[in-house]
């Protein structure tokens, strides 16, 4: 009877430290994150295709499927999808998008669904591989971890991909335990769609293999004929986005090259510094010095107790580490996220190894639990990073447009676009970007740039071609580049009119006292020119493009 009541009453604590943490901001429009405002921007193009599809679909349905999407991007230069992220977290907001409404809330929710769906699957695993209390110990640890509540605020990749993760660990665990052939086809297909989160999670394929040779089911799994058609499966599932990838991610497969060469110095041991970085992440800002402590005390625990059942866990740290020093030229905690739940997994192994004297399970259980607290408490008291202007800039901007064309140069170039499409429903604005007209780069303004003008008259030229009136700035010149300056000093001559001056407020260092900058272009003209020709560096292809199908 205990038994019975104590997964839904875990089940009711873990959801609850999940919604008291990962809800802070979710109904502030300016709280964001680099990056994701792509990832809202994406969810918002599936949501409009989706809602358009019926009248793309004939016998050309893949030529007007591109042109949409081309013409899409042309309108709202904001998107990410391919060969920079995978569709799959993008098509879960689009639909929260049409159960909620296209607003910030509903991207935000789309993130704390799949926290929750993470959650149930991780207490399943530990349940299953351990038992309840010692699941409902590392459900905690883990969702209440500073580093992980930071990422459930802003709608990016790192929790859905983390909770697809989970679930597809959950399915390979059963299938370890069991043999079971359905349980082989499940991990495919969660394999298949965590790698459609995120291209990353390619690694777990090796973890699972190497779990399966060091436990010696490899040699019967590789006998049976649903094996090699579950890889098959995964292989298909998988393809395409291998594909696109390969295709339209020259710059991600650049770095992930770039970084192999001092990843295998280092591994040669002539490069400490690049083989520690992610260690010292792993202290500094991923795992709370206590759970490391107590993570280590498990493991020692587990090495005493001879439980082989810990060297999953342990692989996937040792996986995680390897596979990611390797293939990734810069170094950001949020690309490890994955190996998290192991340490939280080991802080929690004390409680299950010293359970049977009452004395010492009462002090281990008050220690995991003021942990517990702690990190909760911790969690609770950061901050969401916000950033305000930029929507009262979008929206003061489509008020006084009068041919629903506006011109963008800034850093912060995402958010901006990404709130003229909220703010529109009939999609009748037009955003051209300054670094896509003016300049072309891949992620940073230097990386891969093409200059694509060269004086004031040729950015005059584009004004009067595409029917500009509305021109929208940061005061200062995040590329550092010419053009940009002589397009802000020529806005202070007699033929602008500034519009207002809005200051950013932010919690992001590269935004702190900037302005936003709005201007009408008194001697705008009725747009002339429909083709817009869109150089995209990252992919290493320029598009031509019809701009203006909306308004």
């Amino acid at each position: 009877m205990k038994d019975k009541l104590l997964t839904p009453l875990a089940g009711l604590l873990v959801a609850g430290i999940i919604l008291l943490l990962f809800s802070k901001g979710l109904h502030d429009p300016d709280v964001g994150w680099p990056d994701a405002d792509r990832v809202l921007m994406d969810g918002l193009f599936l949501y409009d295709f989706l809602r358009e599809l019926p009248a793309l679909l004939s016998a050309d349905f893949v030529q007007n499927a591109y042109r949409y999407a081309l013409e899409y991007y042309a309108q709202y230069p904001a998107l990410s999808l391919m060969g920079s992220r995978p569709p799959f977290f993008p098509l879960i907001e689009a639909l929260f998008f049409s159960w909620f409404g296209v607003r910030d809330f509903s991207g935000k929710l789309a993130v704390l669904a799949m926290a929750l769906c993470g959650a149930v699957a991780w207490h399943d695993l530990i349940r299953r591989s351990f038992d309840r209390p010692t699941a409902l110990l590392a459900s905690c640890l883990l969702f209440s971890t500073p580093f992980i509540a930071q990422w459930g605020w802003y709608p990016m990749l790192e929790i859905p991909v983390l909770a697809m993760s989970l679930l597809t660990t959950n399915f390979f665990w059963r299938y370890s335990e069991s043999g079971r052939p359905q349980w082989l086809f499940a991990t495919a297909i969660g394999l298949a769609l965590t790698i459609w989160t995120k291209q990353t999670a390619l690694f777990m394929a090796i973890w699972f293999l190497g779990w399966l040779l060091i436990t010696g089911q490899a040699r019967i799994a590789f006998r049976q004929r649903a094996t090699w058609w579950a890889m098959l499966l995964c292989l298909l599932l998988v393809l395409p986005l291998g594909i696109a990838t390969l295709l339209l991610g020259k710059l991600n497969i650049t770095l992930a090259f770039e970084g192999m060469d001092p990843a295998l110095r280092g591994l040669g041991l002539t490069d400490w510094v690049y083989l520690r970085k992610y260690l010292d992440l792993l202290w500094q800002t991923q795992v709370t010095w206590p759970v490391l402590m107590l993570a280590l005390v498990g493991v020692v625990l587990a090495g005493w107790r001879r439980d082989r059942r810990v060297l999953f866990y342990l692989l996937l740290i040792v996986t995680t580490y390897i596979f990611f020093t390797v293939i990734r030229s810069d170094r950001v905690d949020r690309y490890t996220i994955f190996w998290v739940p192991a340490f939280a997994l080991l802080a929690a192994l004390p409680g299950h190894y010293l359970r049977h004297n009452p004395l010492v399970r009462n002090a281990t259980w008050l220690t995991l639990t003021l942990v517990i607290l702690w990190q909760v408490q911790v969690s609770h008291a950061q901050t969401p990073t916000a950033t305000r202007g930029y929507q009262e800039a979008a929206r003061l901007a489509m008020q006084h447009t009068r041919h629903g064309m506006i011109f963008m140069d800034g850093v912060n170039n995402g958010y901006f676009i990404y709130y003229v499409r909220l703010n529109d429903p009939e999609r009748r604005h037009h955003v051209i970007r300054g670094d896509k007209l003016l300049h072309s780069s891949a992620i940073f303004a230097n990386a891969w740039t093409e200059v694509h003008v060269q004086d004031v008259a040729a950015i005059r030229n584009h004004f009067d071609r595409y029917g500009i009136d509305i021109i929208v700035v940061e005061e200062a010149n995040y590329a550092n580049l010419p053009i940009h300056q002589m397009l802000r000093d020529d806005l202070k001559g007699d033929d602008f009119e500034l519009l207002q001056s809005i200051p950013v407020e932010s919690g992001r260092s590269a935004l702190r006292g900037q302005k936003l900058l709005v201007y009408r272009y008194k001697h705008a003209k009725p747009p002339t020119r429909q083709d817009l020709a869109i150089s995209i560096p990252l992919i290493g292809k320029t598009f031509q493009v019809t701009i203006g199908r909306h308004q």
